[in-house]
């Protein structure tokens, strides 16, 4: 039956339209008068808002709009007979017509696209048709994706979480468009930084559109609230060894800085990342800077603990050698006085630390004492103190080398984070 056109589109001519197109009309049935064709079915996704992503659970909850398109041969033919040709555009609810069945892959709470806040505003949701059948739907929704995560370049890291949509209809074609995911109206989060690309696939049973969200960590509170702290923290563990070791102080300053970062590491415990799949390096990092501080305690320990040995124990031969040797190589030696009848100094009963790099040129035998060590002119006795001043040099050698590695280590560090966040 084919009925007259209207000369008007007014609210009875749309609603003779509305009842014209869905007499006998099966929302079940696919859209084609041909039953054994498929439904290309236009899949588009703008997102909204990344509200928040959690990387150790691997979860993304975001806010986006499915835009999804396809074409209704029943209404196109039906309209085009109906004789409303001044009707270009109408709306139908959305429970009296066919969908596309479409689910998200991975989805983590609920697996439709298909989202209402109420029976409302389900009964309110339409479908968009075309004079030429082309049916228009739009979808809002809070959802939230699993995601494959990748913690290993903690704070800096950047994971892809991916929306993948499938339908499990095989008379359904589902394809996507090449509109950019991210568009300028898209809320940015304050801790990531978001792009998006597109990309489709179809197998053998089903077909799937997946939208790859792209999220790079924006490390600036990161660096500045967890790694420079550890840094300073650190810099100013290595000067422990600088503090005299006759002060008496330097053991409450190594273990104050000890316990300074073990508190600090409680208190930001809950932003480390605590995965097992990869372990980050910057956990790596912690682990090493707190081993280095134990290990700062523990060689300030036994410096005062050789320190204050007594004197009546005789040094093992082989803690003689070393000592002679790390005192030679910082020109520092033990003399003593009572030997050494070249010396024009006050005869003394102890063993004394003479500094020789440091008299200069203004005593001519400075040179002369130095290489007459291994001579019987000066002959070196070495006590438990010799033996303490002599690894407390090592430390402090060792100390400043990691400080000086680690600073550098920082600055490059820093001149990175500077280009990638530019670039």
């Amino acid at each position: 039956m084919i009925i007259p056109g209207a000369a008007s589109s007014g609210y009875d001519d749309a609603q003779n339209l509305h009842a014209f197109l869905m007499t006998n009309y099966s929302r079940i049935l696919t859209p084609r008068f041909n039953q054994s064709e498929s439904v290309d079915v236009i899949l588009s996704l703008f997102l909204n808002s990344v509200i928040d992503f959690h990387p150790v659970s691997g979860v993304m909850t975001f806010s986006a709009a499915f835009i999804i398109k396809w074409k209704d041969e029943i209404i196109e033919k039906r309209w085009r007979n109906s004789g409303y040709i001044d009707i270009n555009v109408t709306k139908i609810a959305m429970h009296n017509v066919w969908l596309p069945k479409i689910y998200i892959r991975n989805i983590a709470n609920i697996g439709s696209v298909y989202q209402f806040l109420s029976t409302l505003d389900s009964e309110m949701s339409f479908v968009t048709y075309t004079r030429t059948g082309e049916a228009i739907m739009t979808c809002l929704a809070v959802l939230q994706t699993t995601c494959q995560t990748d913690v290993t370049f903690y704070p800096i890291d950047e994971h892809t979480c991916d929306i993948s949509m499938i339908t499990i209809n095989q008379a359904i074609n589902l394809q996507t468009t090449d509109e950019d995911v991210v568009k300028d109206l898209t809320y940015q989060n304050s801790e990531w930084t978001i792009t998006a690309v597109v990309k489709a696939s179809r197998s053998y049973k089903l077909s799937e559109g997946n939208f790859a969200v792209n999220l790079t960590r924006k490390p600036v509170f990161f660096v500045t609230n967890l790694v420079f702290p550890i840094m300073i923290i650190t810099v100013v563990n290595g000067l422990s060894f600088f503090v005299p070791i006759e002060s008496g102080e330097r053991l409450s300053f190594g273990t104050s800085l000890l316990l300074m970062f073990v508190v600090f590491l409680t208190t930001v415990i809950d932003v480390l990342p605590s995965t097992d799949n990869e372990l980050s390096y910057f956990n790596i990092f912690v682990f090493i800077e707190l081993n280095y501080s134990c290990f700062i305690v523990f060689g300030i320990i036994s410096t005062l603990f050789l320190y204050h040995r007594s004197t009546t124990k005789k040094v093992p031969k082989f803690l003689h050698r070393i000592t002679l040797y790390v005192l030679k190589k910082h020109k520092t030696l033990p003399v003593n006085i009572d030997t050494n009848p070249n010396m024009n100094i006050p005869t003394t009963n102890s063993t004394k630390l003479m500094d020789l790099y440091e008299q200069g040129d203004d005593n001519a035998y400075s040179e002369n004492q130095i290489e007459s060590v291994n001579d019987d002119v000066i002959k070196p006795r070495v006590n438990w103190r010799d033996v303490s001043i002599a690894l407390d040099k090592v430390l402090k050698t060792i100390t400043t080398f990691f400080t000086v590695c680690l600073l550098l280590l920082f600055i490059l560090f820093h001149i990175w984070i500077e280009i990638r966040t530019k670039g």
